[in-house]
């Protein structure tokens, strides 16, 4: 037979049980207090940095060209990086005025770098993507809006993605159009969340060119790649076509001369119908003229 607990060594338990509680308790609460005076602070100094930069039309003159300086200071404080300091990014700026300031390609390549301080675990897969050295980190994610992919408003949002991908000339032109006609590219455009964007065949920070063995589009991937969608994707799914265009000549030539068969196909046999109709009617007009003059 088990011995019983001995009261004291119960209510030792009891009152340790009770103080870890409230420890953890604290302890949360605590590091809310902690997380809500350092937003706190972040504000107060980016209020500083807005009073210049949140003036609509501040904008100054760089390499002959004019370049807005200007900071909306709502969408920031909604971005994913709304609880920064401006100089968590900026970090060349130190003094006012700044002197020492970096522009153009400069800023860009420093302030990319500064991503990767923060989000190494996303900067070990795309160094190894084709993006990488090409890509800035702000062309797909924005600058000042940055927002998570599952906002509607984010630059790689389902439905914003192909407008992302194809923005400044990246995959313009025939990339662009053939994607627009596909049946992917008019499903997402319309709103699906089911249908592939561009990140749904290619990746997004590791993608790799079609021609590499680990890519998903390559010849080896490109069933598993569809099998994300598609039950049971064949083999031959890797000899299809993609990005063509609907054309007489060229990969598209055989899809082009199916559409134009269904379509001329369409109006023909709708053509008919409406015929066989007018003429259906006209029939039974007759037939009832023809019988009202019978009984009179």
């Amino acid at each position: 037979m088990k011995k019983a607990m001995s009261p004291l060594r119960l209510t030792l338990l009891i009152l340790m049980g009770l103080f870890l509680c409230w420890f953890k308790q604290g302890t949360a609460f605590g590091a809310e207090e902690q997380f809500a005076a350092k937003l706190a602070e972040n504000r107060r100094f980016n209020e500083g940095c807005l009073r210049c930069h949140g003036a609509i039309g501040l904008k100054t003159k760089m390499d002959g060209k004019i370049v807005s300086l200007y900071v909306d200071e709502g969408e920031y404080l909604v971005s994913q990086h709304g609880t920064n300091r401006c100089t968590t990014c900026h970090r060349d700026i130190t003094d006012y005025p700044h002197t020492g300031a970096l522009t153009g390609e400069k800023m860009r390549v420093a302030i990319d770098n500064n991503c990767r301080d923060c989000h190494k675990d996303v900067t070990a897969v795309y160094s190894n993507s084709v993006h990488n050295g090409k890509v800035r980190c702000s062309a797909c994610h924005g600058v000042h809006n940055i927002r998570k992919k599952e906002d509607a408003l984010a630059l790689v949002a389902k439905q914003q993605i192909p407008h992302t991908c194809t923005a400044a000339g990246c995959h313009s032109g025939r990339i662009k159009e053939s994607y627009e006609e596909s049946f992917h590219g008019k499903a997402v455009l319309l709103g699906s969340q089911k249908a592939a964007s561009c990140v749904d065949c290619h990746g997004s920070h590791e993608i790799k060119g079609p021609g590499m063995a680990a890519s998903p589009v390559s010849k080896t991937n490109t069933p598993k790649t569809c099998a994300k969608c598609h039950f049971k994707p064949e083999v031959n799914f890797a000899a299809g076509k993609e990005h063509f265009l609907l054309e007489k000549e060229g990969e598209g030539a055989p899809m082009y001369y199916t559409l134009k068969f269904f379509v001329w196909l369409t109006i023909i046999v709708v053509t008919l119908l409406i015929i066989h109709m007018q003429l259906e009617l006209y029939r039974k007009l007759r037939n009832a003229l023809a019988s009202g003059e019978q009984q009179h």
